[in-house]
């Protein structure tokens, strides 16, 4: 059985997949199971896997059941006991899942990350890394700064969905990724559900993947603003403490408020109304999953206050 299972989503995504598969069938770990989830493409996806990666384990959805759906139903297909998830838009280094596989060698650490470079300039970070603000939203450490600047090995808050490795007995623990997200944030979610549950992570600077950035969704989509101010509002009061709502509540307000003026100036304010509403209308099943969640968490709101970044604003800058 394999020790190690890659998981990549894809939609529409036929012209990602050559160069994401290859790099995957290449990797220098030997015997790793790769799966192909398609979310109902309608493109010539499906077809281009099964005639040029026969090896590949594809599991071809009727319909787009979204990011997070697509991997649970991945990770479900695997038995590994470790599994990662890759991006279709990015491509992985020969030694990516080896290095991820040495970062997880203790127990304790339940997630490893990824140093993330763009594809189209390789001297730029996308992510090293993820880490989460006082107000909820999380971040990507040293997006568009130097590789070179992020060469060591640490703990760190949290790993990109783009490229992070899971350990199963993590996931038996806090659960798969909440499919109510669908896309976006659903990594950061996770991420806050461990650390809950006090798993590390651990940040594997020689796992490098290549990342085309905002490929599939496109930046600034109404489709990346609707679930990314959606979906922020998930994470922070289904994972924050109790004490830490409470503390952080007045700057999570006026980051909200920065948030409308932004996206008001950027043509995009029925999308950002669109999203509040749809989290005050999913408000109640969001506390029932709090109320489990913060049963079951075992480390002290002191400990997660700790790995929190005060200067939210700052950390979200590029470069920072």
């Amino acid at each position: 059985m394999a020790n190690l299972s890659v998981v990549v989503v894809n939609w529409n995504g036929r012209q990602l997949l050559q160069e994401c598969l290859s790099s995957l069938l290449s990797q220098s770990v030997p015997d790793i199971e790769v799966v192909l989830v398609d979310n109902g493409s309608t493109d010539d996806s499906v077809d281009l896997v099964r005639n040029r990666f026969p090896t590949v384990k594809l599991l071809a959805l009727e319909s787009n059941r979204g990011f997070a759906a697509g991997n649970n139903r991945g990770i479900e297909a695997t038995s590994a006991e470790f599994v990662a998830l890759l991006n279709n838009d990015a491509v992985a280094d020969r030694y990516w899942a080896e290095h991820l596989l040495r970062a997880a060698a203790d127990a304790r650490v339940g997630m490893a990350a990824s140093k993330v470079v763009l594809h189209g300039d390789r001297g730029k970070l996308d992510s090293a890394g993820d880490g989460m603000t006082t107000v909820g939203v999380g971040f990507k450490r040293g997006h568009l700064a130097s590789p070179d600047d992020y060469r060591s090995a640490e703990s760190v808050f949290g790993a990109s969905g783009c490229a992070m490795l899971l350990r199963r007995s993590m996931l038996a623990d806090i659960g798969g990724l909440d499919e109510d997200f669908f896309l976006l944030y659903e990594d950061c979610d996770l991420c806050f559900r461990a650390q809950l549950r006090g798993w590390r992570c651990r940040y594997a600077p020689e796992a490098v993947v290549y990342h085309r950035l905002n490929e599939s969704i496109g930046k600034l989509s109404r489709t990346h603003v609707f679930y990314g101010q959606r979906n922020m509002e998930f994470v922070y009061f289904k994972n924050m403490p109790g004490r830490l709502v409470w503390k952080y509540l007045p700057a999570h307000l006026l980051n909200e408020i920065l948030a409308f003026l932004y996206f008001t100036g950027r043509g995009h304010l029925f999308s950002f109304l669109k999203s509040k509403i749809d989290f005050l209308l999913k408000a109640g099943r969001v506390l029932e999953k709090r109320w489990e969640i913060q049963a079951r968490r075992t480390v002290s709101w002191q400990d997660i206050d700790r790995m929190l970044e005060r200067r939210w604003i700052k950390a979200r800058l590029p470069g920072k």
